[in-house]
Formats: structure tokens, C-alpha cells, sequence
């Protein structure tokens, strides 16, 4: 059964996308139209309670946040091709940084962009806080100088590529699109540059 992927542009549903085409999996994208409320109907509200994107169903079971289905797909999907790791080590290393991306760098990041940049997320001038966009700026930086630290010795985050890389270049690659600096980060910088040029990555909208 075909896998199918609820999303709408400009979100987390093109992380696993990504994920979807790094795995060469068959799936079925279907954007839905907020406007329309077709993320409120009975239906979709069943797969997603809070009527947000993304979510996957994959035959019987379905999934919604992002960082849940990337576990799903690795495990499921990742291993024998490389993607997810097999030792027990690395699947600790693997879940830690996907739920960081989440958890730590993406929240970070958003509320940053929310209070202190003019892009297309950010609040109206008279609704944002300086004293949130300095504390979630200075969190974010913390967050890049640990990724710096991380790719510091290899060209991945677990060394080969994994789905790892999808979850935090996505949002590393966002906040650039928002105006978000990485400041002098090289190892950073060339990693996004490297997961950027992932034909996977190109095929994704």
C-alpha cells in the first residue's frame, strides 16, 4: 500500500519528503488547503489531532510530528539502505539529535525568527518581544556551536549521511531562507552546502 503524506508548503512536512525520496519509497503527497479547512475535517483531524502537517499513514498505522515519522521511516525503511543506523550505539546517537532538532534547534530558531528578524513568519513589529528574541537567539547559538562541534571531524552528523541529516539541514537551511545567520560556522556551512546537493533533496519542492 501506497504511503501518504500530508503536508503544506513552507513546513516539516518537507523534511520527511526528503526522507521519502532519500528511501526511493512510492508515496502519495497530498497538500492540503488550510484555507479550505481541509486540515479540520473529521477525517484528517483522526490522523493529526491538532490539524497540523505532517502526517503519514502507512498502510494501518499512521503518524504525526515529524520527528516521530522519521523514526518510523528509519527503523522501518532506513537500515538495510544505509540511512539509519544498526547498532544500538548509533540508534541512541540517531534519536537524540533528531529529537534535538525538534526540541532544542527548530524552537529556538522559530521563536528567534517570530520576535527578532523581518521575514514571512515573523511577528508585526508591535507584537514582538526583545527580550525573547535575544534569549532565543543566544539558545540558537548554542545549538549551532554544538552542531559546529559535531561536524567539526566528520562530513555528516553521525559521520556517513542518515535521515538524521535531513531532520536539522532542514531546519538549519529554513532559518537561512528567514535571514537567520550562521555567523563564521564552516563545518556548518559546508555541511548544509553537502545535504543541499543531495538529488533527493533537489527533488523536493
Amino acid at each position: 500500500m501506497t504511503i501518504k503524506l500530508y503536508t503544506w508548503p513552507m513546513s516539516s512536512g518537507t523534511k520527511v519528503e526528503w526522507a521519502l525520496e532519500e528511501l526511493g519509497m512510492d508515496y502519495e503527497r497530498v497538500v492540503l488547503d488550510r484555507s479550505k479547512g481541509e486540515n479540520r475535517t473529521p477525517s484528517y483531524l483522526a490522523v493529526h489531532p491538532s490539524g497540523r502537517v505532517p502526517a503519514l499513514v502507512d498502510g494501518d498505522t499512521r503518524f504525526f510530528e515529524s520527528a516521530a515519522i522519521l523514526f518510523w521511516l528509519g527503523e522501518r525503511y532506513g537500515v538495510d539502505k544505509g540511512l539509519w543506523p544498526r547498532s544500538d550505539r548509533e540508534r541512541a546517537d540517531a534519536l537524540s539529535w533528531t529529537v534535538w532538532t525538534v526540541g532544542d534547534l527548530s524552537a529556538h530558531m522559530m521563536q528567534f525568527a517570530y520576535h527578532g528578524l523581518d521575514s514571512p513568519v515573523s511577528f508585526a513589529p508591535e507584537q514582538r518581544s526583545k527580550a525573547a528574541a535575544e534569549y532565543h537567539k543566544g539558545q540558537f547559538e548554542v545549538c549551532l556551536d554544538a552542531l559546529e562541534r559535531q561536524l567539526a571531524s566528520r562530513e555528516f552528523i553521525l559521520g556517513a549521511f542518515t535521515l538524521v541529516d535531513v531532520a536539522a539541514a532542514s531546519v538549519v537551511a529554513f532559518g537561512k531562507m528567514l535571514g537567520v545567520s550562521l555567523g563564521d560556522r564552516k563545518s556548518v556551512s559546508a555541511w548544509l552546502d553537502r545535504c543541499a546537493l543531495r538529488p533527493a533533496r533537489t527533488r523536493v519542492s
